[in-house]
């Protein structure tokens, strides 16, 4: 039997950038960065991954818990994670080591 997406190890170690600085604005947030003023909204899921990064997880630790929080499928949750990631990271927000 082929293991689940639930069997595989953590992936991605993720931090928050050291320019941005966030603050909850009812179910979202916003986070700014101090070194180029850019201002960025996130929904609910994404100031809930953005709080989980600042705890320490993992990628594939936030997935696990943003799909049970949110009652979210897996493959959904993936997909824009990464986007947000991916966004974040261009933009200075996040360090992310996908193998880490």
């Amino acid at each position: 039997m082929p293991p689940s997406d639930r069997d595989e190890p953590p992936r991605g170690s993720l931090r928050q950038g050291r320019d941005a600085v966030s603050n909850r604005l009812g179910e979202g947030g916003v986070l700014v960065n101090l070194r180029t003023n850019r201002i960025f909204e996130l929904n609910a899921t994404g100031m809930r991954a953005w709080e989980l990064i600042g705890e320490g997880h993992t990628q594939g630790e936030i997935e696990r818990t943003l799909e049970q929080e949110f009652e979210v499928e897996r493959a959904r949750v993936r997909t824009e994670l990464a986007t947000l990631i991916g966004d974040l990271a261009r933009e200075g927000l996040v360090d992310a080591d996908p193998d880490g």
